[in-house]
């Protein structure tokens, strides 16, 4: 193997008789291609959330890979007083006031029906809970489902990511088959199942006749600009002092 120069660019010249048109790499070519062997770019297995300054999590969660076991709960509790099933809406989607949003106190269905009934059993109301998904996305990393109706452990959950350009097929989830025999209490049920609570997606729910169920929503990160807004400032206050004097930090900033 001989180093050669041209044009100023060193390359290696491979002499195995087998290269017999002589083909030539620079030191930049070569280095291209270790950089696309390696799997090292700055830290571990890549984008994980960490210090993503529009990503608020909860708790002392610092990523999307601790977002699940330090989510945050917001807990509803339903009453059907009607013989017949009704369908609530967990989530509105693209139309915020869509009939049968959950709310305190009673409220229709999604058919406009009448009968359900709503109660927050966290410090914030039902209406709070929805403004704050409506301004900030979020993700549900898993949902607690408790009743004394078993039979309600088997409703299924319906989520679809709304669109008027094109249509979505839906992502159906089903508590009951997270049911096991060495779950002694019958009357809750966890379902380790993530899904969005967004501004476009739509998320429905059946209640059955005569029944009330409390359905606790974990949130594990929320997509927050207020908060990104509010790390850049600091961060531009931090610099422009450093550069210039807490004065000039007042006169640009405030």
């Amino acid at each position: 193997m001989k180093k050669k120069i041209f044009g100023g660019k060193s390359v290696i010249a491979f002499a195995d008789p087998r290269f017999v048109n002589h083909n030539y790499k620079s030191a930049e070519d070569l280095e291209q291609e270790a950089n696309a062997l390696s799997n090292f770019h700055g830290g571990g297995i890549g984008y994980v959330g960490q210090g993503d300054q529009f990503l608020d999590f909860a708790g002392s969660g610092v990523s999307l890979a601790s977002a699940a076991r330090n989510a945050k709960p917001f807990v509803i509790t339903f009453t059907n007083a009607n013989a017949a099933a009704r369908e609530v809406l967990l989530c509105p989607g693209l139309i915020r006031n869509a009939t049968g949003l959950m709310a305190t106190g009673a409220f229709n269905d999604t058919s406009g029906a009448a009968g359900l009934s709503g109660q927050s059993g966290s410090p914030g109301s039902i209406e709070w809970f929805n403004a704050f998904i409506e301004k900030f996305p979020s993700v549900v990393s898993g949902i607690k489902i408790a009743t004394q109706n078993l039979a309600q452990m088997d409703q299924v959950m319906t989520l679809v990511k709304e669109s008027p350009f094109q249509s979505h097929s839906s992502k159906v989830i089903t508590p009951g088959i997270y049911a096991s025999e060495g779950n002694f209490n019958t009357a809750i049920l966890t379902i380790p199942e993530p899904f969005y609570l967004t501004n476009e997606h739509k998320v429905k729910y059946v209640i059955l006749g005569n029944t009330t169920v409390a359905i606790t929503l974990m949130i594990g990160v929320s997509l927050n600009i207020s908060k990104a807004l509010r790390t850049k400032v600091e961060t531009a206050k931090t610099n422009i002092e450093n550069a210039g004097g807490a004065a000039v930090v007042s006169k640009f900033i405030g």
